[in-house]
Parts: C-alpha cells; structure tokens; sequence
C-alpha cells in the first residue's frame, strides 16, 4: 500500500527521518509519498526555504536513509480553500491509500472530504525536533545543526539559509506602543 506523508519541511530534521522510518514500519506500507506543502512559497521566516530547495534537500536525506525506490517526492502549492485542497492533492500526486499526519485539520480534511484513511505518527523528541523551533534557533544564533541530518545542513550552507532567515526575520516597521503600557 503507498501512504501520503506531508509537511512543509522548511528545513527538514531528524524527526522527520524518525517519521519515514515509522511510516516504513508498518507492515501495510511499502510506498511512500512524501508531499512538501507551501511549495511555491519561499524567503519568509515560516518558509525560508524555496519548494525546489525543500525538495533537493529531502532528495538528499532520503538517498542517505532510504531506498529511493520507494518514495516519491513532490510539492504542492497552497490554494487557500481547505474544502478542495484534499481534492487537489489526491488530483496532483500518484494515488495514495492512507495519509500520516499529527495536523487536526489536515487529518479531518482527508477523513471527510476525500474518504482516506488518517493516522498519527508519534512524535520523537518534539521539544527538539520541531522546524519553527530550529528557524528560531536560527535567527538566535543558537546551535541547530545537530538536529538536522548533516547531508540537510550542508545544503543550508550552500543556500546561505542562515543568512536569509535572519533577513526575512527582521523589519523595518516601527512598534506600536500599547496606550495601556505608557
């Protein structure tokens, strides 16, 4: 059976390696979809990494992991109508049984409008392995790198990713001051 796993993996970490390596685990499953969502979106502190750099760096930790031979990796883009994306989606990938997602919204998306199966993936050391924790990490100057799988980081080296976050993450808009505070 092939299985939908999707995110938007901006950057990939080790708990999504822990994910596909559950995933794979399941003795019904022997293909994997892997879908980045918010392809088209890029340079922001929530997506600083671009749909064709999210998807060279999966190439790159699933080659190190993974048999290729069993995973298909694409990106879909944001349409912002939750009734129809499901429906976009099983439009734009190969067919798929079930879809892994921790996400309510995403799980009752697929449940109820395109009648797949939805299950859970437990989450591993998620205080850790969380990609808005490690975009902050970023931006702080905090060490990040050891959550990330090397193959990972020496592309966010080569896409100067550090650079970037911080960059988008600033803002040349003034504070408001709340009346309540003066």
């Amino acid at each position: 059976m092939r299985a939908l796993y999707l995110g938007r993996f901006n950057p990939p970490h080790k708990g999504h390696i822990h994910a596909i390596e559950y995933i794979f685990n399941q003795p019904d499953i022997d293909e994997l979809i892997i879908l980045i969502g918010s392809g088209e979106k890029g340079y922001s502190t929530k997506n600083p990494f671009t749909g064709g750099e999210r998807f060279e760096m999966l190439t790159a930790l699933v080659r190190k992991s993974f048999d290729l031979k069993k995973i298909f990796i694409s990106a879909i883009p944001d349409i912002n109508r939750n009734t129809i994306w499901p429906a976009n989606v099983v439009d734009l990938v190969p067919s798929f049984e079930v879809v892994f997602t921790n996400n309510p919204l995403v799980q009752q998306l697929f449940s109820k409008l395109v009648n797949k199966e939805v299950r859970e993936i437990p989450l591993t050391n998620r205080s850790e392995y969380s990609g808005k924790k490690i975009r902050e990490m970023m931006i702080k100057g905090k060490k990040w790198e050891e959550n990330i799988p090397e193959e990972v980081v020496e592309l966010i080296v080569k896409y100067q990713g550090i650079e970037r976050i911080r960059s988008v993450s600033q803002s040349d808009e003034v504070e408001e001051i709340e009346h309540n505070k003066i």
